[in-house]
């Protein structure tokens, strides 16, 4: 009994004793432990040191994400720092590597999509919204059977048939312009609003202008003055059309930089307003169909194919001649797809050209390879995408949540080599738009020495590993230039238009490359031309044309703001020779 009351009434082992004992063996296991939570990467692709436990290389893409605004530049930064080829931890399961040779890119995004092909990531931001586009497929049979029947919209062919358009399009903008200009006086006034609405008002997609630059001219013609804004410029408010409101509603509903795009489209449809603008939109597009389907039912398939001057008309056409079928539901959301990849592009590009724009004597009618020139100089240096990515099939990224969004990425189907080094299957792929920076001074990727008459050089030695071993196609830009706005640089010795001159990837290539590429260089060249010819383009004060951006689906100036006149008006001649030597500010390295 004395034993078992002893027993009984004995002290309990304290928990702090076993805290005691645990914190010098976590101490002793401390860095163990958090190798084993730090994410590795892929053995052999230059990375930054040191990542933090689980987040990898997050916290510094977040730090550099705040304080520019964009996540391009964190990118941009890898390349120069790491080298043509090197690798981002984004989470404990998943690493983004980052391509910037230029010919490299070229052979993966060319390669086939058993190989690489569209990133899951990608897929999930477009899906939310237009979940029937081909922005949202991998490259398999729905793919394919939607781009064999939208594919004649960007032929010769149908692209003349819609010209008129783009140039009536143009020709109300320039309206438009100068009825601003008659208000604003000697102050410039944000344009890209404009933009958006001329590139959209072609009717292009399906043959129906909204009337959206009349509307603003009616809305300006009621207004006898307008304030001026904190950058000296004229601040004009004013109303969308409404489908054009309900469209861009959608356009900015697309969760681009979101790290959970189906979880962010969830909650902003419970906002009451994206049941309406989605609910307007495809109410429209939905009659619009039976109206055009019905028309070339009653003119019959023949005649239908031959005189569709829209995409529209010709995929119903094309549909009732038996070429192919595609149900209501996916020809709603490829209309909203093509007017994203190409009038969203065009009016983005503009913007960054307007106030930068060539003179009358340089852009005569004549004077193609001029105009070539100057449309890809601005792609160049704009960088409308900043970056394409291709991705490949693995457990690992099934269950992984991607934490940045670049806004086309792809995939690696299969283990690869890029550039030497070994990419296993399922690693996504970006390839930066930076590329068109480079110069033989200002290389976009890191080298093995600082000299910079080394650039060439360091290209060369890439020559032995790339998948593509023929020499280099590129030239390279002149030493200091790759970040001004020079149109001539694409020029040879005879005048015409070289489009190796240098490196430049803004439409991407390949299968996946951007499906509008075609219009949205019809509608650069058509608007180009004439805004340039109807309009001397004043310079603007150096705060009002600063280079800063902000990124959605495609890469916009924060400022876009211009000082239209005449031709002949006072200011176009005391500015004319100044303005013929302007130049886009230098970026910096």
């Amino acid at each position: 009994m004395t034993s078992s009351a002893e027993s009984s009434t004995q002290t309990p082992f304290h928990p702090l004793l076993y805290l005691a004992l645990l914190l010098p063996l976590a101490y002793i296991l401390r860095k163990p432990l958090l190798r084993l939570v730090t994410p590795r990467g892929i053995p052999d692709v230059p990375a930054f040191p040191n990542p933090s436990p689980l987040l990898g290389d997050l916290p510094a893409f977040t730090k550099v994400l705040k304080e520019t605004g964009s996540f391009s530049e964190f990118f941009d930064k890898t390349a120069r720092e790491l080298g043509p080829i090197a690798q981002v931890r984004l989470s404990y399961l998943t690493t983004l590597v980052i391509l910037s040779d230029i010919q490299e890119t070229e052979a993966v995004f060319n390669s086939k999509p058993t190989t690489w092909d569209r990133s899951k990531d990608t897929i999930s931001f477009f899906r939310t919204v237009i979940p029937r586009g081909q922005l949202s497929f991998r490259t398999d049979p729905t793919f394919k059977h939607h781009r064999r029947l939208m594919g004649p919209a960007m032929t010769s062919k149908y692209l003349s048939s819609t010209t008129p358009k783009a140039a009536q399009a143009a020709s109300e903008l320039v309206e438009l312009f100068m009825a601003k200009a008659k208000i604003a006086g000697d102050r410039g006034f944000q344009a890209e609003d404009d933009l958006n609405n001329a590139t959209l008002a072609g009717g292009m997609a399906f043959g129906t202008n909204w009337g959206l630059l009349r509307s603003r001219q009616e809305q300006i013609r009621q207004m006898p003055s307008v304030p001026t804004g904190i950058l000296g410029e004229a601040e004009f408010t004013l109303h969308k059309v409404p489908l054009a409101e309900s469209l861009d509603y959608l356009f900015e509903s697309i969760p681009i930089k979101s790290p959970v795009p189906t979880l962010s489209h969830f909650i902003a449809r419970l906002n009451p307003a994206y049941h309406k603008h989605h609910r307007r939109l495809h109410t429209f597009l939905g009659k619009t169909i039976s109206q055009a389907r019905a028309k070339a039912q009653q003119m019959g398939a023949d005649a239908a194919v031959e005189l569709a001057d829209n995409t529209l008309d010709m995929m119903v056409a094309r549909e009732l001649r038996g070429d192919d079928f595609m149900p209501d539901e996916d020809m709603r959301d490829e209309l909203v797809v093509y007017l994203l990849a190409g009038t969203e592009t065009s009016a983005t590009t503009l913007a960054w050209l307007l106030d930068r724009a060539p003179t009358f004597d340089d852009l005569t009618t004549s004077n193609v390879p001029y105009l070539e020139a100057v449309i890809h100089e601005t792609l160049r240096l704009s960088r409308t995408t900043p970056g394409y990515t291709r991705e490949g099939e693995s457990e690992s990224l099934r269950k992984s949540s991607h934490k940045s969004p670049p806004p086309l990425m792809c995939a690696a189907m299969e283990d690869t080599m890029v550039l030497g080094r070994r990419i296993p299957k399922g690693t996504v792929l970006l390839g930066i738009t930076a590329t068109g920076w480079e110069d033989t001074s200002t290389p976009v990727y890191a080298g093995d020495s600082a000299d910079d008459e080394d650039t060439v050089a360091r290209s060369q030695r890439l020559q032995g590993v790339r998948t593509d071993k023929t020499a280099r196609k590129y030239g390279f830009w002149e030493a200091g230039t790759g970040r001004r706005f020079m149109p001539e640089r694409w020029l040879d010795e005879a005048g015409l238009f070289d489009p190796n001159a240098g490196p430049s990837l803004p439409f991407s290539t390949g299968q996946r490359a951007c499906f509008g590429k075609n219009l949205a260089m019809l509608e650069l060249r058509v608007f180009v031309t004439q805004l340039t010819l109807a309009i001397f383009f004043a310079p603007v004060t150096e705060d009002q044309n600063s280079f800063v951006n902000y990124e959605t689906v495609t890469n916009h100036p924060r400022q876009s703001i211009i000082r239209p006149c005449s031709w002949d008006s006072p200011m176009a001649s005391a500015t004319a020779s100044a303005t013929a030597t302007a130049s886009m500010p230098d970026l910096g390295a």
